[in-house]
């Protein structure tokens, strides 16, 4: 397999992201466009109380307009380290701090320029009220019922879950 030669790229946007219009030239010979997201980079982050409790962050999701449990997690500011986002993000969220560990990096679409950086925190434990509780709330579940809620296919971040589940040899 050969990779495909870009021949352009212009940016557009929509009304909340960046849009790249890419045109390549695939192996056959064929000229095709396609549009990407250039979004920031994410991070996100599977939570553990020490006595395996998972914090989930309770939030509204325009997408599927519902209230959903997420792990929390959000963009990577430019100029900010992963795991310094990851960290920002828990405490907000959900006023938990951890003991941060990077899993690793996970490429997010085929038709996005962007990463999620998979943490996972251990000892976790409530330091303060999360930044805006009337947009997030805190919510734990023992880790036998996250696993539920795993399979459950309403968590979005479902990748990173895994693999942190995997990494701490909870899966």
């Amino acid at each position: 397999m050969k990779p495909w030669r870009k021949q352009a790229e212009t940016v557009a946007y929509d009304r909340f992201r960046r849009v790249l219009s890419r045109t390549f030239e695939l192996p056959d010979g064929t000229i095709t466009d396609f549009e990407v997201f250039d979004l920031l980079d994410s991070v996100a982050v599977l939570a553990l109380t020490p006595d395996d409790q998972v914090v989930l962050v309770e939030e509204f999701r325009p997408g599927p307009e519902a209230i959903l449990l997420e792990l929390p997690g959000g963009v990577v500011e430019p100029g900010q380290a992963p795991i310094e986002a990851a960290r920002t993000e828990l405490l907000e969220e959900t006023g938990y701090e951890g003991d941060l560990v990077a899993i690793g990096t996970i490429v997010r679409d085929a038709y996005a320029t962007n990463v999620k950086h998979a943490f996972a925190a251990t000892r976790c434990r409530r330091v303060a009220d999360p930044e805006h509780p009337e947009l997030t709330a805190p919510t734990l579940l023992p880790l036998e019922a996250f696993r539920e809620h795993l399979r459950g296919g309403e968590l979005t971040d479902t990748e990173v879950a895994y693999r942190a589940l995997d990494e701490l040899g909870l899966l």
